[in-house]
């Protein structure tokens, strides 16, 4: 299977769980107490990442705001709570319908949710924030990068965005991060393989992990306008990534 249809079989399966991997989340665990202790991490999380935001671009409008990979909805409805109105897409049907339950529980009218960003028109100004976090290391990166920079195209100028990818492992550090090339083409060369023993076996879905090379990243945020910025390291099981904290100018 593909990564879209792993990700369609995590909101099928385990879409909590898919979301937020800890055991408290699985859907046969997910009391109304866990239930919430899941989006009170959500909103927590969130808080600290926009208050960073701000701290390093300065002040932005809530507009009109996106959230890019929403699953079932644990950063777009604190985001929405603070926005005027907000975008959430994911390629997930059945995130989309949780994360639509969601917005309703939690009073969200301001919330639409749709499949991809070709969705949304390239209209100048048109989102004033965008976010999207632990999502694009699961997207191969020739088109990951197509989807950041149709991202870009659709902020508004002094508006800003906080993106996350990864870029390095840490088992690599005889290669600086970089999967040696040898081992990176045979991985490749068996991942429909292992797809299809996972898939017979009955395993539970397996999200591929990407590196991004940060001077494509670079040159595309310089391209789309971006004249300031900062970051902050994260690390996922030896997964390397960053946060760019970025705004228009």
């Amino acid at each position: 299977m593909s990564a879209d249809e792993e990700w369609q079989a995590w909101g099928e399966r385990d879409p909590y769980f898919g979301v937020l991997t800890h055991e408290r989340f699985r859907r046969a665990q997910l009391t109304p107490q866990e239930l919430e202790a899941f989006f009170r991490s959500g909103r927590q999380e969130f808080g600290e990442i926009l208050a960073e935001c701000r701290a390093h671009v300065g002040d932005f409008s809530l507009r009109r705001t996106l959230d890019f990979g929403c699953g079932t909805g644990r950063l777009l409805i604190p985001l929405a709570e603070l926005s005027g109105t907000c975008v959430g897409v994911d390629v997930s049907e059945a995130m989309r319908a949780e994360a639509a339950r969601n917005c309703a529980a939690f009073g969200r009218a301001n919330v639409q949710l749709i499949r991809s960003i070709e969705e949304v028109p390239v209209v100048a100004g048109d989102f004033s924030f965008i976010h999207s976090y632990i999502v694009l290391q699961h997207i191969a990166p020739q088109r990951g990068l197509r989807i950041l920079a149709a991202l870009l195209a659709r902020l508004a100028p002094g508006g800003a965005a906080a993106l996350h990818l990864t870029f390095a492992r840490s088992r690599y550090a005889e290669t600086l991060g970089t999967q040696p090339a040898l081992r990176r083409i045979t991985r490749e060369l068996g991942r429909p393989w292992r797809r299809l023993v996972h898939r017979l076996r009955g395993d539970e879905p397996k999200m591929p992990m990407h590196a991004y090379s940060m001077n494509r990243v670079l040159y595309l945020l310089h391209h789309h306008g971006v004249r300031c910025g900062a970051f902050r390291f994260t690390d996922h099981a030896g997964h390397l990534g960053a946060i760019l904290f970025v705004k228009r100018g």
